[in-house]
């Protein structure tokens, strides 16, 4: 309830960093073809736009803010868009592609993740795909111990989010696909020790999405569930 009370609040942004968004967008649109999507926990619709795009496709989107949706209707009116709450119950049809853009990590711990994931999964076709662009507890750790030799202060993990452990994602027959180390250890990393104003705008970080991404020190991680390598 009181996370879902923060993204009822209008002006609490989703995603303050748009170099950083649209770098997940990137990663994401190239797991993705023509097909039916879901785009699960969608919250202001920016990520649902840019899939809508993809030509051949019809994409759904879900979330369990009212406010959240009206936003996204207003930049998708294209785009069907239900209120759910993905832990209570619900009705949806079967997708190719379902994808958690930082939706997750809203949930309050591992147990209820695993039951969403394990959900979403059974509402995939064959060959369908579970596409998971979430926080990460290990890469989280490891910027925090590159901005340590740097005498950085650590980035918390914000109050409503749960990273999650890799490992789990890997005992659930996740395959670990990409990340966005290079660009989170030059803006997170590089840039705070000689610049400490915070700017998600500035030309630096406008650099830094330019370069090949990897996974090491990346705070968020792309993760693929393939439902016909899995018999499922």
């Amino acid at each position: 309830t009181k996370v879902r009370k923060y993204w009822d609040i209008k002006n609490n942004p989703s995603m303050q960093d748009k170099y950083l968004f649209k770098i997940e967008v990137k990663l994401i649109r190239k797991q993705l073809g023509p097909g039916k999507i879901l785009d699960a926990g969608c919250g202001e619709g920016e990520g649902t736009l840019a899939y809508s795009k993809i030509k051949g496709v019809i994409i759904e989107g879900i979330d369990y803010s009212k406010t959240r949706l009206q936003m996204a209707k207003r930049i998708c009116p294209h785009v069907k868009f239900q209120q759910i709450d993905l832990l209570k119950k619900y009705k949806l049809d079967k997708y190719n592609y379902i994808i958690s853009q930082r939706f997750l990590i809203n949930l309050k711990n591992w147990a209820q993740q695993r039951k969403v994931i394990r959900d979403l999964i059974a509402l995939l076709k064959p060959n369908g795909k579970l596409i998971l662009l979430e926080g990460s507890k290990q890469g989280s750790i490891e910027l925090n111990e590159f901005r340590k030799k740097l005498n950085l202060e650590p980035i918390p993990i914000r109050w409503h989010n749960q990273f999650i452990d890799d490992n789990n994602l890997l005992k659930e027959g996740f395959n670990l696909i990409d990340g966005l180390g290079g660009y989170f250890l030059l803006t997170r990393g590089i840039r705070p020790y000689f610049d400490k104003k915070l700017d998600w705008n500035c030309n630096f970080n406008r650099l830094a999405s330019k370069i090949n991404m990897d996974i090491k020190y990346s705070r968020l991680k792309l993760w693929i569930y393939e439902k016909n390598k899995r018999g499922k």
